[in-house]
């Protein structure tokens, strides 16, 4: 990296023409002024300029250098200016949450940043996991995730809950499903799937839940549009937040399970959702109002 100091010098140089008057504005001796641009010659390792007694003439490598420095100089007073503003609508929103939950929040959120014009918002799909190494390792700042967690850096408050839904084939004549016929039917797995399926055993088939865990799974996609599309075939049956059901394009081809026993069959499963996000690192104001629209989206 180029000496800063030395840098600001030398472009003053260029700027007055003088090393005197040069010396005089920015405080100096005029032979400290001749030893900032020797040792910036130094540093570059060509001569930047033709001394002409107190006056100089640039060489092609000076004239080449003079331009870069005025470009890095405005660069660097935009990211200082930026540094200054935490406005509520300005800057990178980086959010992360299920792919589920992307299908509710994303339209949203674009009509959200359409007033804003300088309001960027990343919105990434990601099971719980990725999303809680992605806020560790900062390259998202707040994530939705779908298991309470206690981990000394990050903070983890409440948001709502969602629905979960066990999706068979309309094709399926049950008129209430049971534990053996699920088995047999086997599952449509994604990355949230094993996940979601426990919850559904541990409501409906509490006394089967090890049984479970040993669901044959028919096929795998982690793409939320396609999750459905082998259970409208009559592959077998998926579990899926409500949110994403109600989003699938060939609801006819699908239909939401009940179940055989009176005590369950109006229980409607469903686990809560939160926000994390780092507990050393502050949020900036723009994140504020977001996650207020979240809680009213959900």
């Amino acid at each position: 990296m180029l000496n800063q100091q030395w840098l600001t010098t030398f472009i003053k140089l260029v700027e007055v023409g003088h090393f005197t008057h040069t010396a005089e504005q920015l405080f100096m001796t005029q032979p400290g002024v001749s030893q900032h641009i020797k040792k910036l010659e130094q540093q570059v390792g060509v001569d930047l300029l033709i001394r002409i007694g107190k006056s100089f003439e640039l060489t092609e490598a000076g004239i080449i250098l003079y331009q870069r420095a005025l470009v890095w100089q405005q660069q660097q007073r935009q990211v200082l200016s930026q540094l200054a503003v935490d406005d509520e609508h300005i800057g990178e929103c980086r959010l992360a949450c299920s792919g589920s939950m992307a299908l509710l929040l994303y339209p949203h959120l674009i009509d959200y940043q359409l007033p804003h014009k300088q309001l960027q918002i990343s919105l990434e799909a990601a099971p719980n996991h990725r999303i809680i190494d992605s806020v560790m390792a900062n390259t998202i700042d707040v994530g939705i995730i779908t298991q309470s967690i206690n981990m000394d850096d990050l903070v983890v408050t409440p948001l709502a809950t969602q629905a979960l839904c066990l999706v068979l084939p309309e094709s399926c004549s049950y008129q209430s499903v049971t534990f053996e016929q699920l088995m047999a039917l086997g599952m449509v797995s994604h990355p949230d799937g094993m996940h979601y399926w426990s919850q559904i055993t541990q409501q409906y088939f509490s006394d089967k839940q090890a049984l479970a865990m040993q669901v044959p799974i028919r096929s795998y996609v982690n793409q939320l549009n396609q999750i459905l599309v082998p259970v409208a075939k009559g592959l077998a049956f998926a579990v899926l937040p409500q949110f994403a059901v109600d989003h699938f394009a060939q609801p006819e081809h699908i239909r939401i399970a009940s179940f055989a026993t009176e005590q369950t069959a109006h229980v409607v499963v469903s686990e809560p959702l939160f926000v994390i996000y780092k507990k050393h690192r502050p949020l900036a104001r723009r994140y504020g109002p977001i996650i207020d629209k979240i809680k009213q989206w959900v």
